[in-house]
């Protein structure tokens, strides 16, 4: 008897067990490429959505009952009834070198077949530009083309914001 004991002693030691924490929705609406979820009740604004068959959505509309999702794949694979997960991480795109003359979809996956894009470097979607002290002056003028449309409206390269008046 003892020796039964501690068999399952030891097993009870060894076994190792973890827990995670999920949140998880259930699709009550698709149309237009907006998914509406209930059951999200910790969801935050720009968080990514996971939906069966790898769609991922971004949470837009928090609502009280339900959160509005845009679907950022193919939405005709999300239906009423499939499971939603939260996954914690806010949207964020690729940065840097690896990208320049790269296809890539709306969560910045490559489209071209030139395999992975190779970069650490990840932006949030909504960041707060820099303020204009901070930014390099626009001293390079951008042509259009079109001589009527470059006569009245210059646009400066680098140019983010119209800023009117004299820089001194």
């Amino acid at each position: 008897m003892s020796s039964i004991l501690e068999e399952i002693e030891t097993k009870i030691e060894g076994l190792k067990t973890s827990t995670t924490k999920s949140n998880v929705g259930v699709v009550r609406e698709t149309g237009d490429g907006v998914a509406r979820i209930e059951g999200l009740s910790d969801v935050m604004l720009n968080e990514m959505i996971e939906f069966p068959n790898g769609v991922f959505g971004l949470a837009l509309n928090l609502e009280e009952t339900e959160v509005g999702a845009i679907l950022m794949g193919d939405n005709t694979l999300v239906e009423e009834g499939d499971e939603a997960k939260t996954t914690g991480r806010l949207l964020s795109v690729p940065v840097g070198k690896a990208l320049l003359g790269r296809v890539v979809n709306t969560l910045g996956q490559p489209l071209d077949g030139k395999g992975p894009i190779k970069t650490e470097t990840f932006y949030p979607l909504e960041k707060i530009a820099p303020g204009v002290i901070k930014r390099r002056s626009v001293n390079q003028p951008v042509q259009t083309g079109i001589m009527a449309i470059d006569a009245m409206i210059p646009i400066g390269r680098g140019q983010r914001e119209l800023i009117i008046g004299d820089r001194a």
